[in-house]
């Protein structure tokens, strides 16, 4: 049973793991191509630094390189957001789950398709300016995250390993690179992150690969946005000779995952990047890697402000991970006040249904939070099988929540649910194929949801919103007292920032896995979200029909 309660208080134990950041002094400041201009094709880098002074544009895929998805605009307020109407509705014709959210740039929503397919529109008019159609070959499941705008380009990345650069003004194709080792167990999923490397002054894309159940090793790695050439890359299962390695029993490393999911976050006055690594493999088989296996189911800090990225500190959430219960959500990096004295923060989730709150120069825990239903967390699937909740859909997934400083609140949707785990006896790696010792669970009830507002100050639950549905859609939060995000019922729903109270509603007939944004266009400030079939979120009392893929734009009611 959910309760609005400030009696529920997190655990205060401070961890000492976590080797404290160097702060490094460098300037963002470059050519006249790297700055603001009118009439930009894409934006240069001093726009990626100015994300929260720029109402008109959304150009990070979680608002800025914080992912706090929060934007100072007022005009859409509790006082009219009743008011709230569609603008245009855009049929994607790419039929599919849909988890990004569009990234706008002088008039113009570039936005991704589970196939990799590419839209750009109008935001005025929702008519289609270009399409990028590709082809890729899926291993599993088909998901991606958003696409980056420099260098006058679109860059994707895509289900069969390439990185893919498009003419912002066309979408034709200027370069198309495989970019992984090996594509039949590594992939991408997640938008590109662009940003300037003060050691070089060259701009470099950031991305993580995704291979955390095909039997591949997790990597972060840098592109040159002009050619596609790798700069370097960091593994985040180590190998031998490295301290860490001695986490994995005999060889298992080898194979180890850790994959880096979704977006990474960035603070560009130290250099360091903020990343989760995934879960270990096989995901449920313990005995054939006994130890912590790290850095599985870690948020790293990485110094990559020299020429190659060094480790600052980790904080592993779950040791030795036998439930693919990984952290997929951007991490969330903000100055708050905790128990009355500001601190630099980093806000965490994991699909074991916890919320975590570390500090972002050491990595030690400020604060934990349970906000999902827990069951039977500390035993592992069995060859007769078990029940142990949540199931790997639950807890938080892939888009994560929001942080207001005005109210000093995490707004982060959450899921319950359960499965039923049985693991294999033996372990067989083949490419191309899951290597999971064990299938994937089967669901078991129940299967519901809830918006949670955690209070950063005292640690405990401002108010919680339960939801008949899980949740899995991202939150965005506003100056004006609104947190937005969608259901898996196809409702896109504002709240009350302060008590949860919910304002309006607009059925999109189709569920929202993807997060919201908001920006102004001339004087007109508007909210987008995109809805589509449910995919891998598919549950048995979800609606069995949906109005299809769409991306819809709304305003305030004149």
């Amino acid at each position: 049973m959910l309760k609005t309660t400030r009696s529920m208080r997190w655990s205060r134990t401070a961890l000492a793991g976590g080797i404290a950041a160097t702060a490094l002094a460098f300037g963002l400041a470059g050519s006249a191509q790297a700055g603001t201009t009118a009439n930009a094709v894409t934006p240069g880098m001093k726009d990626f630094t100015n994300t929260q002074g720029d109402h008109a544009n959304w150009i990070l895929p979680a608002k800025n390189y914080n992912n706090d998805r929060y934007v100072s605009l007022t005009s859409i307020s509790p006082a009219n957001v009743s008011k709230l109407k569609p603008v245009w509705t855009f049929k994607i014709s790419d039929n599919g789950p849909i988890e990004a959210a569009p990234l706008i740039w002088h008039g113009i929503a570039y936005i991704t398709s589970a196939h990799d397919h590419v839209y750009a529109i109008d935001v005025k008019t929702g008519k289609l300016k270009w399409q990028f159609s590709d082809n890729p070959h899926v291993i599993s499941f088909a998901a991606n995250r958003g696409v980056a705008l420099v260098d006058g380009n679109v860059y994707v990345a895509t289900l069969d390993g390439r990185l893919i650069a498009l003419n912002a003004e066309t979408g034709k194709k200027v370069f198309d690179k495989l970019a992984v080792k090996d594509p039949t167990n590594s992939f991408y999923t997640m938008a590109p992150l662009p940003w300037r490397n003060p050691s070089t002054g060259k701009t470099e894309l950031l991305l993580g690969v995704s291979d955390g159940d095909w039997g591949g090793i997790g990597n972060i790695a840098a592109y040159d946005p002009k050619t596609g050439k790798e700069l370097w890359q960091w593994n985040t299962v180590p190998g031998p000779g490295k301290p860490a390695n001695k986490t994995w029993s005999g060889d298992s490393w080898k194979r180890g995952g850790a994959a880096v999911w979704t977006q990474m976050a960035i603070d560009p006055k130290t250099g360091i990047l903020y990343a989760n690594a995934g879960n270990p493999q096989p995901d449920f088989n313990g005995p054939v890697r006994k130890g912590k296996n790290l850095y599985s189911d870690s948020l790293l800090a990485l110094n990559i402000s020299g020429a190659k990225p060094k480790l600052v500190w980790y904080h592993q959430f779950i040791a030795h991970d036998t439930h693919d219960w990984d952290p997929v959500m951007p991490p969330v990096l903000f100055d708050g006040k905790v128990n009355g004295k500001t601190m630099p923060l980093v806000a965490d989730g994991d699909k074991a249904g916890n919320f975590w709150l570390l500090n972002s120069k050491t990595g030690a825990l400020v604060n934990h939070l349970v906000i999902s239903m827990q069951y039977h967390q500390n035993t592992e699937p069995t060859l007769k099988g078990n029940v142990a909740c949540p199931n790997t859909n639950g807890g938080v997934e892939f888009n994560g929540g929001t942080y207001d400083p005005q109210t000093n609140m995490i707004y982060l949707p959450s899921s319950n649910e359960c499965g039923f785990w049985r693991a294999t006896k033996n372990v067989v790696y083949i490419g191309g194929q899951f290597y999971l010792g064990g299938a994937f669970p089967k669901f078991v009830g129940p299967n519901t949801g809830q918006l949670n507002a955690i209070d950063v100050g005292d640690g405990v639950f401002a108010w919680r919103e339960p939801e008949k549905l899980p949740m899995a859609g991202g939150a965005l939060s506003t100056a004006s007292g609104l947190v937005f995000t969608g259901m898996e019922n196809g409702d896109f729903a504002a709240f009350d920032a302060n008590s949860g109270k919910e304002l309006w509603k607009y059925q999109t007939g189709s569920p929202i896995i993807a997060p919201p944004v908001a920006f102004t266009e001339g004087s007109t400030e508007y909210v987008a979200v995109a809805s589509g079939p449910a995919g891998n979120q598919q549950l048995p009392n979800m609606p069995k029909t949906n109005a299809g893929t769409e991306l819809t734009m709304f305003a305030v009611s004149k």
